[in-house]
């Protein structure tokens, strides 16, 4: 299962689905074999090659009834027709309800194959994702834009946080399925985007995003509070933008089955820099061509290449011949080490080194995860925690003047009465103003006008280390001065913070007695 040579070889119709990939390869590249500008249709051999294939595929594709590739050989099929290679016969057979299934309210469609017969909101099998970026793809080739839409949707919300899915495999055809549908959903349109989105929560907006020509295609990260309730977006002008909500969170608690007798634990090198050792045994029979890996950091520690690189190397490290690849995601927060199941050796045991970045206290449980590539459903979780030994403690979530930095913890995000979220802009007095303003926490009011915030300093020596937050999006601790006036007792850059926040964010909202 998965990459299609091992994916089609055992079937029973291993020919149909062959012939199907082939033609999709190839006609959808328009050229030869031998990659030269030239289309099939001028070439009377390759022409009367291809026909053949696609006459083959049809005559066989009436007596498949595997909904797991129904949808692909139907993709192939209207590329031949559209090439004119089937000439005017019937494709009767190709129906739109053939294989598809339905969210009850029918604000979703996906390809039904097997394991995924009914309307799944949380996590699909790759080989449906596949099979309907296929389907979808086969209604745009027949300009049926609109019918496609549901499936569209579906498959936008299966993607993960990296924009991906399942597998190398479903992830091209799931990502070529949405960027199909974005050519075809904006030829209609003006080139020029100038979009403006606002996101709010009861009554208020708190977050404004414009999007134009120049800033289109980037990623812009809104964080949220972490409070219940139904956050809102409304937006103007003309252009198109794709929304996702990512919920990180910590399930330490959940009992996750051994398929893989997968154990961590940290540990430390001679030299007292901190790891952690992972073991896990592959079972013997896999079908798999590949294993995934991950291992994330705990708060205030990462991966980093130079020394993950240099543990590779070494021949007692217990990586040689077993890891074909590794990527380092999120800065540094976590590892993918992918692996090669036709290693001889079945008990792995790694030892991965971790770098110190900055001071931590209560420090939650970070993750390790073992799945098999192809079959994502086949994986196990588990755990392992790093003390506040003082060796590991190197640093300071703000770099720079060592009167300006800040060592953050749960208990300083408990304690603060306010936190501000936004961009330094200049000084009006003895007070900053800070535009873009989100009160991420506020106990005794709100310090926060029309996404603008004036705020004094609680130590008048504060005022420099502005200076270091070079005006990017920055994060503020506060403190109440009266009712409506508040002071910095800390600040930091966004990025610096966020994963604390975020592994805070169970008592970051709390006010206490004030």
């Amino acid at each position: 299962k998965g990459w299609a040579p091992f994916q089609y070889s055992s079937h029973d119709q291993k020919n149909l689905y062959w012939h199907s990939y082939f033609l999709i390869s190839l006609l959808e590249g328009r050229r030869s074999k031998c990659g030269f500008e030239k289309r099939l249709t001028d070439s009377d051999y390759y022409s009367g090659k291809v026909e053949q294939v696609c006459n083959a595929t049809l005559t066989d594709a009436r007596n498949s009834e595997d909904c797991c590739y129904h949808h692909m050989v139907s993709y192939a099929l209207q590329l031949c027709q559209q090439n004119g290679f089937l000439g005017r016969r019937d494709l009767d057979f190709l129906t739109e309800d053939k294989c598809i299934g339905s969210s009850n309210d029918g604000q979703y469609k996906f390809a039904t194959c097997q394991d995924n017969l009914e309307y799944r909101t949380v996590r699909a099998s790759s080989r449906s994702i596949e099979a309907t970026g296929y389907a979808a793809m086969w209604l745009m080739s027949r300009g049926q834009y609109e019918d496609s839409v549901p499936m569209i949707l579906w498959l936008a919300s299966q993607r993960s946080e990296n924009g991906g899915f399942r597998s190398s495999q479903d992830t091209v055809i799931g990502l070529q399925a949405l960027s199909m549908f974005a050519e075809f959903s904006s030829a209609g349109r003006s080139e020029n985007t100038d979009l403006v989105l606002v996101i709010g929560k009861g009554r208020s907006y708190f977050e404004k995003i414009l999007i134009d020509e120049e800033n289109r295609l980037a990623v812009k990260e809104v964080m949220l509070t972490p409070t219940t309730g139904d956050y809102k977006i409304k937006w103007t002008g003309e252009g198109a933008a794709f929304v996702q909500m990512i919920s990180t969170y910590h399930v330490s608690e959940v009992n996750y089955a051994p398929v893989y007798r997968l154990k961590a634990e940290a540990t430390m090198f001679e030299n007292g820099s901190p790891a952690v050792a992972v073991k896990f045994q592959l079972p013997r029979e896999a079908s798999s061509t590949m294993f995934l890996l991950e291992v994330s950091a705990p708060t205030g520690l990462v991966f980093t290449k130079a020394v993950v690189e240099g543990q590779m190397q070494l021949t007692d490290g217990g990586w040689s011949g077993s890891v074909t690849r590794y990527d380092i995601k999120e800065n540094g927060q976590r590892l993918q080490l992918y692996l090669d199941p036709s290693s001889s050796e079945r008990i792995l045991q790694f030892t991965i080194p971790l770098t110190s970045r900055f001071t931590v206290t209560n420090r939650m449980p970070a993750q390790v995860t073992l799945v098999d590539y192809y079959e994502p459903s086949l994986r196990q979780t588990v755990f392992y925690s790093i003390g506040e030994q003082g060796s590991f403690d190197q640093g300071t979530v703000l770099q720079g003047d060592a009167s300006c930095s800040l060592s953050l913890t749960c208990d300083d995000l408990r304690a603060a009465e306010g936190i501000l979220i936004g961009y330094p802009a200049k000084m009006s007095g003895d007070l900053l103003v800070v535009k873009n303003a989100l009160p991420y926490k506020a106990c005794r009011g709100t310090f926060v006008k029309q996404m603008k915030a004036k705020v004094g300093f609680a130590r008048s020596a504060d005022v420099s280390c502005v200076e270091g937050l070079d005006g990017g999006r920055s994060f503020f601790l506060l403190r109440y001065k009266d009712e409506t006036t508040v002071e910095i007792t800390g600040m930091a850059s966004y990025d610096a913070v966020l994963s604390k926040v975020t592994e805070c964010y169970s008592v970051i909202s709390e006010c206490g007695d004030i």
